[in-house]
């Protein structure tokens, strides 16, 4: 019988997986399955393929809590990876359940998967090394060969959406 080492390898990394998780931080009795740790948003919540990209990012830990609420006018939940877009996505709501987000989207500006847009809108001077206004999807922006995509959507301050969506991509810029 031929195994290969990639079968003993990926063997040995889900037995010490599961060893792991047998030690790790819960009140485990006999005969009783251990409590999990607190869940926690990495990128190891993302497929295999966008984690392993050089330009893979966790935008969940690009904005703080007070930074989307401050942008949503109200308390915001925690920001939720949206793995089934081309670019990782994370998207902010209020903790209230009004109607109301904080979008944002990085990755490589061209290409595909790219950020850039089809059609560009309106250009925004003073951000990033390009940016656009695209309207009802938020605003693009370039630094470099990386783009981020950020909207806020139907919120309850009294900026303007455009404001809030510079302040915020402002920030992101910083991380990139």
């Amino acid at each position: 019988m031929v195994v290969s080492v990639r079968t003993i390898g990926l063997a040995a990394v889900a037995a010490l997986t599961a060893a792991v998780a047998g030690c790790g931080g819960g009140s485990a009795t006999a005969g009783s399955a251990p409590t999990p740790p607190a869940a926690t948003t990495t990128s190891a919540s993302r497929p295999a393929a966008a984690a392993a990209t050089p330009t893979a990012r966790d935008t969940c830990t690009m904005l703080t809590a007070d930074q989307v609420t401050s942008a949503l006018g109200e308390p915001a939940g925690p920001g939720k990876p949206e793995p089934d877009f081309d670019t990782p996505e994370c998207e902010w709501q209020p903790l209230s359940g009004h109607n109301g987000t904080v979008t944002l989207d990085v990755g490589p500006w061209e290409g595909d998967p790219g950020v850039k847009p089809l059609k560009l809108g309106t250009a925004v001077a003073g951000v990033g090394d390009e940016a656009y206004d695209a309207g009802n999807t938020g605003l693009y922006v370039r630094k470099g060969s990386n783009g981020l995509r950020v909207w806020v959507f139907n919120v309850s301050t009294q900026s303007s959406r455009l404001d809030l969506e510079k302040q915020l991509a402002a920030i992101v810029l910083a991380h990139i």
